[in-house]
Formats: structure tokens, C-alpha cells, sequence
């Protein structure tokens, strides 16, 4: 029997440079009356790796707190971080008076952002970049003319192009937008109606739907912009039976052509057109019903970044988003967007496109406000996207979760040998996760900034998911500062570990039918529910309520009900990977990371850090049995 050699392990423990292991004499025999003590951490009953963290690591000094930005908590010594994240947030771009003379229109071109104003009692146009306020265009030409026009813009290879309709007179006018002035592309007659237009792109190829609300039809057009053929060419669709109070969008989702159909009437109804276009002339083939509780108010729908999303807007200034998703055929209306600032209350609302989710205008009176809802991005915050987050102190000068992992990932290359960092997503509001599988760009974000450090929390979640590599998932067994041969460079140093956490809520049923608004069980989101909620299904990272300092046993209540100055706000324990009775002797578990808000406060945290650290050594724990 191999005698597996004890060495001082305080220093190891705590990632210094100068631990070093003793000989091993392979050939020695043990002496029956000294116990094996083993130097991997399966049967560490002597050990416990302990690591120091925040709660709400983004919060710094707010709410009297004392935990001043990550710079300081890396170079303090803090290992464990955790993170609330949304998936969306709002970035309200301009708030200003109008006229109501004045019609708006929101433009992207390359990385900026233009806002289009034309009066129609005079026909004068100008476009401004709205991060500046300069002017890049005003129209000294005849085409633009006084009168009521329906304008809208539309981005396709490219190219932002500018089309605008006057319904008395039929004009159909098409602008290609530089960035910096306006070019004339083609412009044909058409009959005079009243109509509403929308461009959409389908197969690489542009197109025109337009609603003529005299006629109660939809029709759909090639919109042609290089060749010498007309603007329009030969109709491709008609529809009947499209009233003047119901809204028309066309979307495509699976390479599908579909209409989305909503009446204002009847608010949470809609409807859902399938369009066969393998022929040269296309036609309908076939309808679906949808209905959900979510649709209130005021319902705008808009295809931008190839979704469907609608949004909702009460007299209250109440503002909420979804996405429409068919799956399997079923119509699905997913929350993407809770509207977490003040939006005008009783205005008229206009969605325009956006690289990522779209922008809402408002106008009340002679009020505007112009935002962009931003659907998709990885936010920080406590209960809303920004919320608690201190940008006063050595934090990011950003609430977007990259740059935080960024800072994070650029002081792991410069201490390359740091003791495991500890990274802790928690997913709020998960249904907004679940529309295209949001939590993977977490996943992709890590393993972009870290490359090879990354390793993953043990859970069903990380060993379901494709983009994860099952060598790298690590639990309460793994060996934290060496190999089994007691060398540091087999270990964790210099490791980076994501933990991902989907609100508990999610862990309240086994299929997404028994949420509003879903209604499919085999499908797409049913398969992204499970995923989602795999990650706290065997998560082996668990912390009782620190709200009840009884349940962590031992001494740790003490420590968690003496709550003054500066306290200990919770312990997660990363228990084994056939760990139980976690709580009884929580002080000798495989890993613990004691979170503090105030962790640089003298007082119990402080010194329960101190204990705990002491005891890190290879040292009998009083209370702890094999």
C-alpha cells in the first residue's frame, strides 16, 4: 500500500506560490497504528476549501453596503461573485417637445441612430443623428410634398432605404439614406388609397405588403431597387377580408411566409396566415387562431431581427413585450420585455426596426419619447435591468454583463495563478430566457473571455447542453489546488468556474402548458423549459435560508443572526456529488463560499473568515466525522 504523504496545505489553500510538497516514498509500508490520510479531496474530512464572496457583487456601496467594485473585491481576496442578469434592458434615447404637425421616424444606419421628421403642412424634411443632435439632411427637393404621407424606412443588404406614399395621390417614392443625405432611388404611381405599407424581406428578395384599408385587401409586391423594371412589379398575393382596424405584419420564421393578423377590437385575439410560395403566384395555405391574456391595451406588432415581437402599451404608460413564436404549428406569445422606466402615459405609440429588438416613439400632446428596447443583451441588476448596480465605484462604467466579464477575464490573465474565480448567474423572470434559448449566450460570453480556463458548475443543465465540454464540469469533489500527486498545476488555479441559476420558480411544474401562455409540451420551448430548469436539477450548490440562521448548524447561526455592522448574508455550499445533511455540518463541507455584503467591515464576518481560513489547513475539525 502506497502511503499518500501529508504536507502543509494552508498556503496551498490559499493559492501562494511557495507550497511545496514533500518526498514520497513509494515503497514504504504504512504503520497500522497511524491513520491513511488522504491528500485529494474525496475523503477530506480534515479539509474544507473556503472562498470569500459578495452578494449582489455588481451593488458596491449602495444601501449603506460596503462592498466597493470588483477591482477592489479581486484584490481583496474575494474569489465568489454573483450576478442577477436580465435579457433585456431599455436605452431611452430622446425626450423632447413636437408638433403635431410632425411626423417621426426612427432610422438605422452603420452604428448610429437618425430621427426623420417631416411636416406635412410644408413637405420640409430633415434627419438628425440623435447622439449629437447635428443635422445631417434637409430636403431641398420637389418630390417632397405637403400633405398626409405614409413613410417608412427598412434595412436590407446593407442599404437603409427611405419609402414614402401619399395616399390622395398614389406617389410612391424611394430614398436610399447614406448617413448623410438622401438618394433618390426610383418612384412610380400608384392607385390612390388608403393603406398602410410595410417592407419585409423573404428568400433574399424585398418586398411590399400594403393594406388597403378602402378595399379591406392585402397585397404583396416585389420591391425592386436595382434593375430598370418598375418600383413594384407583378403581385405576388391578395388577401381579402383585412378590415381598415385590423393591423397586418408579415413575418417569416422557419422560412415560412406568415401574416400576422390582430384586431384592436378584439385585443388579446389574433390570427395567423400561412403563405404558399412555391409558385409563381402565392396564395393562402391555412390559418391558425391564437388567444393569450398577456395581449392588453394598446397591441403594436413589428418584424425586426427576423422575430415577430408585439408589444403592448395600457393609458398608464404600462409597457410590455413578447415575441410570437409558432411551434409546431401552435402560436406562442413568450415575454421577452417588462418596461422598467417611466414611459409617457396616454400616448400614441409607433414601433420602427432595430439591429436588436426595435424602438418605440410616444406621443402625448405636444410631448415625445423615443427608446430602444433592447431584446436579447445580458444585463446586470437586482430587480430590474440596472437596478442597484453602483457605477460610482472600481465597478465597469456599464450594466452589460460583458463588461464585467471582460475586466474579469483581463485580471485572470495578469494572475495567472489565482485561486478559482466563481462566477454565479442568476436568471431572473426565466420565462424571458426561454425564446431562443437566451442563457446560452451566458455560456458563450464565458467561454469567448476565458478560453480554456472555463469550467462549469455541476448540474443536469451543463451536462445537457452542447456547447459544453462534460470533462470540464466540476463539483464539491473536485481538487481545488493540486492534482492527486499534491501538484498545484493540476488543479483549479488560475480556473474560472460558471454557475448558472434559473429563478425557482421555473421548478413548479414539468411542462410550460401549465404557465400562461404556453400551450405546447413537445415542442421548441417545452425543450428549452427542461433545459432551462436541468440547471437546478442537481445543481449541488445549495445554501440554506439565511433568513433562519438555525438551519446552517454549528457556530455559522451565531455568526448570521449577529446581523450589525457587517454580517454574513448567506454560505453556499457546494455539496458532493453524493453529499446529504448538508446543514448539520456545514463548516466541513468539500466547498463553502461565505457571502457577505459588507466584507470588508471588521466585525463577525471578519472574523468568521479568519476561523474559517485557519481550519483551511490539514487540521482535525471538532465536530466533523468520517
Amino acid at each position: 500500500m502506497k502511503i499518500l504523504v501529508v504536507f502543509h496545505l494552508l498556503s496551498c489553500l490559499l493559492g501562494a506560490s511557495s507550497c511545496d510538497s514533500e518526498e514520497v516514498n513509494p515503497g514504504a509500508e504504512p504503520d497500522p497504528t497511524t491513520p491513511v490520510e488522504t491528500r485529494d479531496s474525496t475523503n477530506a474530512i480534515y479539509r474544507q476549501f473556503f472562498f470569500t464572496g459578495t452578494h449582489n457583487s455588481y451593488s458596491g456601496n449602495q444601501n449603506g453596503m460596503k462592498r466597493e467594485g470588483i477591482k477592489t473585491q479581486l484584490a481583496k481576496g474575494l474569489r465568489f461573485f454573483e450576478f442577477d442578469m436580465f435579457s433585456f434592458y431599455t436605452e431611452e434615447l430622446l425626450s423632447t417637445e413636437t408638433t403635431s404637425n410632425l411626423k417621426h421616424l426612427t432610422l438605422e444606419h452603420g452604428e448610429k441612430v437618425y430621427l426623420f421628421s417631416l411636416d406635412e403642412t410644408n413637405g420640409l424634411v430633415s434627419i438628425k443623428d440623435i447622439a449629437t443632435g447635428q443635422q445631417v439632411y434637409e430636403n431641398t427637393s420637389a418630390l417632397w410634398t405637403a400633405g398626409e404621407a405614409e413613410v417608412i424606412a427598412y434595412n436590407f443588404q446593407g442599404r437603409t432605404y427611405l419609402v414614402v406614399y401619399y395616399s390622395q395621390s398614389g406617389e410612391l417614392i424611394t430614398y436610399d439614406f447614406s448617413g448623410n443625405g438622401l438618394n433618390l432611388v426610383k418612384q412610380q404611381r400608384l392607385a390612390p388609397s388608403d393603406a398602410e405599407l410595410k417592407l419585409f424581406s423573404f428568400q433574399n428578395e424585398l418586398y411590399l405588403s400594403l393594406h388597403n384599408q378602402d378595399d379591406q385587401t392585402v397585397s404583396v409586391y416585389p420591391f425592386i431597387t436595382q434593375e430598370e423594371e418598375p418600383l413594384i412589379g407583378n403581385r405576388k398575393l391578395i388577401i381579402d377580408g383585412a378590415s381598415a382596424d385590423m393591423a397586418v405584419t408579415p413575418f417569416v420564421q422557419n422560412e415560412q411566409l406568415h401574416l400576422f393578423k390582430h384586431n384592436q377590437k378584439y385585443v388579446s385575439s389574433f390570427s395567423i396566415t400561412s403563405i404558399e410560395t412555391s409558385t409563381s403566384t402565392w396564395s393562402q395555405k391555412g390559418e391558425v387562431s391564437g388567444n393569450s391574456s398577456k395581449l392588453v391595451g394598446k397591441v403594436n406588432a413589428i418584424y425586426s431581427g427576423e422575430k415577430l415581437f408585439l408589444n403592448t402599451y395600457l393609458a398608464s404608460g404600462q409597457m410590455n413585450s413578447f415575441q410570437l413564436i409558432l411551434d409546431n404549428g401552435k402560436p406562442n406569445v413568450v415575454e421577452e420585455y417588462n418596461g422598467e422606466i417611466d414611459f409617457l402615459a396616454g400616448a400614441n405609440v409607433e414601433l420602427f426596426a432595430a439591429n436588436s429588438g426595435f424602438y418605440t416613439q410616444l406621443k402625448q400632446s405636444n410631448k415625445m419619447q423615443l427608446a430602444k428596447l433592447n431584446i436579447g443583451d445580458l444585463v446586470l441588476g437586482h430587480d430590474a435591468p440596472g437596478d442597484e448596480v453602483d457605477l460610482t465605484v472600481d465597478n465597469p462604467n456599464s450594466i452589460l454583463l460583458k463588461d464585467w466579464i471582460s475586466y474579469i477575464a483581463n485580471w485572470s490573465d495578469e494572475n495567472p495563478n489565482h485561486e478559482p474565480l466563481f462566477i454565479m448567474t442568476e436568471l431572473k423572470e426565466y420565462e424571458h430566457w426561454m425564446a431562443d434559448a437566451k442563457w446560452q449566450n451566458i455560456i458563450k460570453l464565458m467561454q469567448e473571455q476565458f478560453g480554456e480556463k472555463l469550467r462549469y458548475h455541476s448540474s443536469s443543465g451543463f451536462y445537457n447542453e452542447e456547447l459544453v465540454e462534460a470533462s470540464k464540469i466540476v463539483d464539491g469533489k473536485t481538487l481545488y489546488y493540486m492534482d492527486e500527486n499534491g501538484s498545484k498545476e493540476g488543479g483549479l488555479l488560475g480556473k474560472v468556474i460558471l454557475y448558472i441559476q434559473p429563478n425557482n420558480n421555473i421548478t413548479k411544474s414539468d411542462h410550460t402548458n401549465d404557465f400562461e401562455p404556453f400551450n405546447t409540451t413537445d415542442g421548441t420551448l417545452q425543450s428549452n423549459f427542461i433545459q432551462l430548469k436541468n440547471y437546478r436539477v442537481n445543481n449541488k450548490l445549495v445554501s440554506p435560508d439565511w433568513r433562519k440562521p438555525g438551519n446552517y448548524g454549528n457556530d455559522v447561526g451565531r455568526f448570521i443572526d449577529a446581523k450589525d455592522d457587517s454580517y454574513i448574508s448567506r454560505i453556499f455550499h457546494m455539496q458532493s456529488t453524493d453529499g446529504n445533511s448538508q446543514y448539520a455540518n456545514i463548516r466541513c463541507t468539500d466547498v463553502m463560499f461565505a457571502v457577505s455584503d459588507r466584507p470588508f467591515d471588521s466585525g463577525p464576518y471578519a472574523n468568521y473568515v479568519k476561523e474559517q481560513k485557519a481550519k483551511n489547513s490539514m487540521q482535525p475539525l471538532v465536530g466533523c466525522s468520517k
